[in-house]
């Protein structure tokens, strides 16, 4: 069974530049994208505390308050 023509070292060395390329692009779209789902959790954090500080009918300032005594023992 043929194999085809038989690539050059030069041609092999291209390719994988070239694929390394399409993979750093990847990588750097994946992280953009894993950075966009981070600060939407974080959002969804920052809503569910400031829901749950409403609920309790303290002010954030309390909270704040009361979290720098909790560090400070």
């Amino acid at each position: 069974m043929a194999r085809g023509a038989k690539k050059s070292l030069q041609e092999k060395i291209t390719q994988k530049e070239e694929l390394i390329d399409a993979l750093s692009i990847r990588i750097k779209k994946e992280k953009e994208e894993l950075n966009e789902l981070l600060e939407m959790q974080k959002m969804e954090e920052l809503n569910e505390l400031r829901m749950a500080v409403q609920k309790s009918g303290m002010e954030i300032s309390d909270i704040i308050e009361m979290a720098q005594m909790q560090v400070a023992q």
